[in-house]
């Protein structure tokens, strides 16, 4: 069966995909740091439900429009892509191997070694790179309980819980200095329509505080290369793409990002590759980050009245390796 997991965002805030195939599974989608650097390929899953079955898997498409995509993995469960520091490494989630739980994998840039970091029977998903790329932070769900933010090395030792208290935690990200993880919780409401807020806490799980809140809902934080801007998706207004200062002051919409989510900051901070979504489609394109300009379509897809079609997911956008 196909599984599509496309936004963190509270499905009621969701545009819908395709009423019989593109909405059969709950939400994921990473949240990153984009590490500085020359902008290389943007990850990202796409699926495809046919007469003759599901495929899918994720993709690299090259910086420019022009470039052709091609297969990293053809699994349709690998979901969540987020890029390493160096641009050498994708960690992914998904529900590959036994039993139907998510879990972390790591693969090259290039679609091999493939490895997976974390087991069990939690679901864990919405993996980010420190910076030194010796550790990963993502979100797991251990039975019916509530998402929590976790921090495991890199080779799958030493999985540590670093948020424990009430509401749910999802999307955690590192910081580029790697001083401080950003993460969507629904701890503390500020209005009746606001369903998850930005917070920032160390590490650690300390000095933990309200980074962007409002009277809508706030969600999918991706954190500028130079650490000074943090682009989100939120339902305030009509809803898209917003960036506000680190500090979580200034907060501007991004034009052309109306029904648009999941945005990935390039490596250079000059573009941000993002969702925009329709009735019953989905498209994956790229905006100037100063809002000039026109997005340009990388790639789309969309349904058939009897269901059938193509979905493309949440991006994460790589530097070139060094």
């Amino acid at each position: 069966m196909l599984r599509i997991r496309h936004s963190s965002a509270p499905a009621w805030l969701i545009p819908p995909l395709a009423a019989a195939v593109l909405l059969l599974a709950a939400a994921a989608a990473p949240a990153q740091a984009a590490f500085p650097g020359t902008p290389g390929p943007i990850v990202y899953p796409r699926y495809s439900a046919e007469e003759d079955g599901s495929k899918g898997g994720l993709l690299a498409h090259g910086p420019r429009r022009n470039q052709a995509s091609r297969q990293l993995t053809d699994e349709p469960g690998d979901e969540a892509p987020s890029f390493s520091a160096d641009g050498r490494t994708v960690a992914f989630s998904s529900n590959r191997g036994p039993g139907d739980s998510l879990h972390i994998f790591v693969i090259s840039r290039d679609g091999s070694h493939v490895r997976q970091v974390t087991e069990g029977e939690a679901s864990d998903r919405d993996p980010s790179f420190s910076p030194d790329g010796k550790r990963i932070v993502f979100s797991r769900v251990v039975g019916f309980g509530a998402p929590r933010i976790f921090v495991v090395n890199v080779d799958g030792s030493g999985p540590r819980q670093i948020t424990n208290e009430e509401g749910s935690d999802n999307d955690p990200v590192f910081t580029p200095n790697g001083r401080t993880i950003v993460f969507v919780s629904n701890r503390k409401s500020s209005g009746r329509r606001d369903r998850s807020n930005i917070f920032s806490m160390r590490p650690d799980g300390s000095h933990m505080r309200l980074l962007i809140g409002g009277p809508g809902s706030e969600y999918e934080p991706d954190i500028s290369p130079n650490g000074r801007s943090i682009a989100f998706s939120s339902s305030r207004g009509r809803g898209g793409i917003f960036i506000a200062r680190m500090n979580g002051r200034h907060v501007r919409f991004l034009r052309g990002s109306r029904s648009g989510g999941s945005p990935s900051w390039a490596p250079d901070g000059k573009h941000i590759a993002f969702l925009r979504f329709g009735s019953e489609s989905s498209e994956l394109v790229v905006k100037r980050a100063d809002g000039r300009g026109f997005s340009k379509e990388f790639d789309s897809g969309g349904t058939e009245e009897e269901g059938y079609g193509s979905h493309v997911g949440a991006p994460t956008w790589g530097r070139v390796p060094r």
